[in-house]
């Protein structure tokens, strides 16, 4: 009878561990979910800024005024971009510094964003208009950076 109460109580342990195992994986993905989700309301507020303060009066001036928008346009490294960065001053600097963390403003950003890491590539070939944005971090659990890309057409 002792052991019979010994074996239970070890199954119970063990499903006791199970459970709690369970819960620290999930509140990890939880955690990784909401990076995700930041990242993409941040991607989703450039494409808006880039939409809206076009100069739609011509194709070619549509396609000028796409062009001012690029930032870091260079370099094919995943989450290593190169070239002209746009000012922290303007309203999509603004919210690409949001996206690193701004503590002057106590705006967290995404974890272990740099602005190396963040880029927006302009595609006007053909009348095509495509705006690129990709934004990349790395968590504190994560072992390599994770990466946020949308594409949208502007027109």
């Amino acid at each position: 009878m002792l052991i019979e109460a010994m074996v239970s109580i070890l199954l119970l342990m063990l499903g006791i561990l199970g459970i709690a195992g369970l819960t620290a994986k999930s509140m990890a993905l939880s955690g990784q979910a909401q990076y995700r989700t930041e990242a993409g309301m941040y991607a989703e507020q450039i494409i808006q800024l880039v939409s809206l303060n076009v100069d739609r009066s011509s194709p070619a001036a549509l396609a000028q005024s796409l062009k001012a928008f690029e930032h870091q346009a260079d370099g094919t490294e995943r989450c290593s971009y190169s070239g002209t960065g746009i000012s922290e001053s303007s309203e999509l600097g603004k919210v690409l510094k949001a996206a690193r963390g701004d503590p002057t403003n106590h705006v967290l950003g995404l974890p272990g964003a740099v602005e190396s890491g963040q880029q927006v590539v302009v595609n006007t070939d053909g009348n095509l208009n495509q705006v690129t944005v990709r934004l990349c971090w790395q968590g504190p659990d994560d072992a390599a950076k994770r990466i946020y890309e949308i594409q949208a057409f502007v027109h």
